[in-house]
C-alpha cells in the first residue's frame, strides 16, 4: 500500500516534468536513473547480509527561475532499497532564492553547504554529513546532507559575508550497525546488526539554533576565508547513559580560517579550525569530546596530460590532553595526543576522457589504518556511465577509525543515465 502511495504521489511529478513545454522561460529540468549493488567481500559474523548496497534510484533536480524575481530549486529522489527493503521519497533540496537588494541574496529551505577547502576531509565544513553511503559506495554526492536553513549572503564591496542560521537540528548518518559493523568503545568489541544505541537529539527549540558564519575575500588569486559556528557536534560525540548506550550530540563552538590559491605550477590550500567543546571545556569528562584543533594542508597538481595528482596532511590536536588520560576509566580505548592523517588523489582519464581510473588513499602513520576508494568509470555515451569501485579497510587497532570498519570490505557497481 506504501509503495502505491508513493507511485501516486510521483507519478504527476514525473510526467509533469516530461511534459513541461520546452519554450517556459527560465525552466529546466535534470536528473538521472541510476541501479547500484554492492556486496561485503570479508566475512562478518556480527551482519545476516552480504548486500551493503542494492538500490534503484531515480532523482529530479526542477528549477524555475522568474525574472526580476525569485528562483525556485527542487532536488528529489526517488529510491527503492532491497538492503532496506523500503521505497523511501527523499527531498535532497528544495529552497527559495531572492534578493532583496542588489548586494544581499537570500537562500530558504533546505539546502547543502559546502565551506572549507579539503577533499573529502572537514574542518569548517560543520554541516551534517552521510558517512554509511561513502562507505557502500554510492555518488560522492550522497556524502553531503542537507540542512534545513536560511542563508543570507551579503556582498560590501570585495568581502563576502555568509551568515547561516539552522532551527531544524539535522545529525550525521553514522555508524549504528545497521549496514556495517564497528567499534563500541562501551563494550570494547566490534557491533553489527544487534548494535543497541540510543541517539539523544538536541530538542528542536528556538534556543539551539545553529548558526554559522564566513567572510570570504579574493587577494589576487588567492581565497582567503574565516569562519564560525555555535551549535552542536553532528556526531554522537557523547554518552549520556553508558548502561542504556546513550549518547548525544554535545555543543559546540569552531573558530578557523583557510587560503587556497596557486603555488608551484598546482593549487595549494591552507585551513584550521578551533573546535570549543562546550560541554567539556576542562577535558575532564571521558566520555565527552575534548576540545581540538585540526590542521590541513593540501595540494593539487596536473602532472601530466589528463593525470592529477593531489595530497593533503592533517592533524587533529587533543586539548587537555592530560585530563583526559586522568579520567579515562580502566578498560575503555585509549586515544593520542595527536592524530595524522595524509591522502592520495590520482585521477588518470583514458580514451578521449571517457575512461576514467582514480584511487583515494586514507593512511594514518598514528592510527596505522587505512582507507582505499579504487575506481574506475566508462561512459558508454554522455548520458550513461558505469562506475566500479571498492570500499577497503584496514588496521592494527580495531578501536580506530578505519581499523573498526575492516570487515565492511565491499565492492560495488553504479550504472548511471543522466538526462
Amino acid at each position: 500500500m506504501r509503495r502505491v502511495a508513493i507511485l501516486k504521489l510521483w507519478t504527476p511529478i514525473l510526467l509533469g516534468g516530461l511534459v513541461m513545454p520546452s519554450h517556459v522561460q527560465g525552466f529546466s529540468l535534470h536528473g538521472f536513473v541510476e541501479v547500484a549493488g554492492g556486496l561485503r567481500v570479508t566475512e562478518d559474523s556480527t551482519q545476516p547480509k552480504d548486500l551493503v548496497l542494492g538500490e534503484g534510484r531515480v532523482q529530479l533536480e526542477v528549477s524555475q527561475e522568474w525574472k526580476a524575481g525569485p528562483r525556485l530549486f527542487l532536488k528529489t529522489d526517488l529510491l527503492g532499497d532491497v538492503a532496506d527493503e523500503a521505497v523511501k521519497v527523499d527531498l535532497r533540496e528544495g529552497y527559495v532564492d531572492y534578493s532583496p537588494l542588489p548586494n544581499l541574496d537570500l537562500r530558504v529551505g533546505r539546502q547543502i553547504i559546502t565551506w572549507g577547502t579539503g577533499d573529502f576531509l572537514f574542518i569548517n565544513d560543520v554541516f551534517p554529513k552521510d558517512y554509511i553511503s561513502f562507505f557502500i559506495g554510492r555518488q560522492p554526492q550522497y556524502l553531503k546532507l542537507a540542512s534545513d536553513a536560511l542563508k543570507a549572503s551579503l556582498f560590501v564591496g570585495p568581502l563576502s559575508v555568509d551568515l547561516v542560521a539552522i532551527p531544524f537540528f539535522t545529525d550525521d548518518t553514522v555508524l549504528t550497525g545497521k549496514r556495517l559493523s564497528f567499534f563500541d568503545g562501551l563494550t570494547s568489541q566490534i557491533v553489527g546488526k544487534d548494535a543497541s544505541i540510543v541517539l539523544a537529539k538536541p530538542p528542536q527549540t528556538l534556543a539551539n539554533t545553529e548558526w554559522a558564519v564566513r567572510l570570504f575575500r579574493q587577494f589576487g588569486s588567492y581565497e582567503v576565508a574565516l569562519y564560525g559556528f555555535k551549535g552542536f557536534f553532528h556526531s554522537p560525540l557523547g554518552v549520556r547513559d553508558p548502561g542504556r548506550h546513550e549518547l548525544f550530540f554535545p555543543e559546540l563552538a569552531v573558530y578557523g580560517g583557510s587560503v587556497r590559491g596557486p603555488a608551484l605550477g598546482g593549487i595549494a590550500n591552507l585551513e584550521l579550525g578551533y573546535y570549543d567543546s562546550l560541554e567539556n571545556r576542562a577535558g575532564g569528562n571521558p566520555f565527552v569530546e575534548n576540545s581540538s584543533i585540526k590542521y590541513l594542508v593540501g595540494y593539487e597538481r596536473q602532472a601530466q596530460t589528463d593525470f592529477t595528482v593531489g595530497v593533503q596532511y592533517f592533524v587533529e590536536q587533543m586539548l587537555h590532553f592530560e585530563s583526559f588520560k586522568a579520567s579515562l576509566p580502566p578498560g575503555l580505548p585509549s586515544r593520542d595526543e595527536f592524530r595524522h592523517l595524509f591522502t592520495l588523489r590520482l585521477t588518470q582519464l583514458l580514451r578521449y576522457q571517457t575512461v576514467e581510473l582514480s584511487l583515494f588513499v586514507f593512511f594514518s602513520p598514528s592510527d596505522l589504518d587505512y582507507y582505499l576508494r579504487p575506481a574506475v568509470s566508462y561512459k558508454f555515451t554522455d548520458q550513461l556511465t558505469a562506475v566500479l569501485g571498492a570500499n577497503l579497510f584496514g588496521g592494527a587497532k580495531q578501536s580506530t577509525a578505519f581499523g573498526q570498519l575492516e570487515a565492511n570490505d565491499n565492492v560495488y557497481l553504479r550504472l548511471t543515465y543522466g538526462f
